[in-house]
């Protein structure tokens, strides 16, 4: 019987302490979904020919911790959007109410509008490209960027 009671506290010891890589695997994989949802929606966005920023802002609204909308570079009719996204995973309750969250930032590059235009691609930039708040994105000098700052 001790045998028995030893081995049930050792497997709950266990179950607690994976948790916490349960949770982080959980919020990654909202954030993944989170990011395919948010391109769908740009793409949407974009499909009649033109995104004003205020498109691209209701698209990527702020999410405590993450900043949403960080900035747009536009080249001719190509935009860049840089975004923080925001993945949640399960809420737990044991002394106190918790969620493990994971923030990424993310490029969002929306092709030309024209006939064989597709949906946008998404390309996972470093965190530091999001955390200064107005993006510069690698391989561009910054000429033709505009950007605000989403507090």
């Amino acid at each position: 019987m001790l045998g028995l009671l030893l081995v049930a506290v050792v497997g709950v010891l266990i179950w607690l302490e994976t948790q916490p890589a349960r949770d982080e695997a959980q919020a990654r994989q909202n954030l993944r979904d989170n990011v395919e949802l948010l391109r769908d929606r740009l793409g949407e966005a974009a499909a009649d020919g033109s995104l004003p920023d205020t498109e691209i802002a209701r698209v990527f609204p702020p999410a405590k911790p993450a900043k949403g909308y960080v900035g747009v570079t536009r080249h001719g009719e190509a935009v860049t959007v840089v975004a923080e996204v925001l993945g949640q995973g399960p809420p737990r309750a044991f002394i106190f109410v918790y969620e493990r969250s994971v923030t990424g930032c993310y490029a969002f590059e929306v092709p030309p509008p024209g006939p064989a235009a597709s949906q946008p691609s998404i390309r996972e930039l470093s965190q530091e490209a999001c955390s200064a708040g107005a993006a510069t994105l690698p391989g561009t000098d910054g000429r033709d960027q505009q950007s605000r700052d989403s507090k």
